[in-house]
């Protein structure tokens, strides 16, 4: 296992991202982490986008079906940050040259109405869940490193989360079982890719959300009212290329998000 110098390494994960060639230090044979230390270098860049004016908007939790375990060659969740500078509304124009192998997935998102204090007290009031809405999230889908170093590669790179497009409208949730037997489309173009709903993930969405605070809770952190939880998606990552149309579609939270990508 390495030494991590872990200032040096952040600098240098955080210069990769914004150059759109995120995780580039994974391609040497030394990049050696533990998920823990993962974690930590994760948490270090996101400090890095902080002091330097970024803010939280929220936390995503992925690979946590097991089409998306098989996908990316894991065994476990992962978590990562979701920032306010890369919230799109539906609608929106991207260009492919930001991001660096574009993909998306379709799912679920919650947004609290308070500050959550532990995993515990969230099992309690899941009333804290004040909307549900589907969402486009974003994934910067490159891997740089061998199979058997994916995890932490993963984890660093903030989970390959590179965004958001939220819907046109994020539906009051009076219960948190709700999400669970409502059903999404990611559509291309207008041709179904996909069909899932909210049960197929174990658990349901608001299982997620739990897994979410006690990881949360290892690292002395929290989720905050009016923050934004990517649920996760028991559908697969699909690419993206230049001039696709992607639609995600919920008849009873979220109605409709949109993205169009360019050159």
């Amino acid at each position: 296992m390495v030494v991590m110098n872990l200032d040096h390494f952040a600098a240098k994960q955080l210069k990769d991202f914004d150059r759109q060639r995120p995780g580039s230090s994974f391609a040497s044979p030394e990049s050696l982490l533990s998920v823990e230390q993962a974690y930590a270098l994760q948490f270090q860049v996101a400090l890095l986008r902080q002091q330097r004016g970024e803010q939280v908007a929220g936390y995503k939790i992925g690979c946590i079906s097991r089409t998306m375990q098989r996908q990316l060659g894991l065994d476990r969740p992962v978590f990562g940050h979701v920032w306010q500078s890369e919230l799109h509304a539906s609608g929106s124009v991207l260009h492919a040259a930001k991001f660096d192998g574009l993909a998306i997935e379709g799912e679920f998102a919650v947004r609290l109405a308070d500050d959550v204090p532990s995993a515990q007290w969230l099992r309690r009031n899941a009333e804290v869940l004040a909307a549900g809405f589907i969402v486009i999230e974003l994934h910067n889908y490159v891997f740089r490193g061998s199979p058997d170093r994916r995890a932490a590669e993963l984890i660093s790179n903030n989970a390959i989360h590179a965004g958001v497009v939220l819907p046109v409208e994020e539906t009051p949730l009076e219960n948190s079982e709700a999400l669970s037997s409502a059903t999404f489309r990611v559509l291309r173009n207008g041709e179904l890719l996909g069909e899932a709903s909210g049960d197929e993930l174990e658990g349901g969405p608001m299982a997620s959300v739990v897994k979410l605070a006690e990881h949360l809770e290892k690292y002395g952190r929290r989720l905050l009212r009016g923050q934004i939880v990517l649920t996760g998606s028991p559908l697969p990552l699909f690419r993206v290329t230049v001039g696709e149309l992607i639609e995600v579609q919920c008849d009873q939270f979220g109605k409709l998000a949109t993205v169009r990508v360019e050159g």
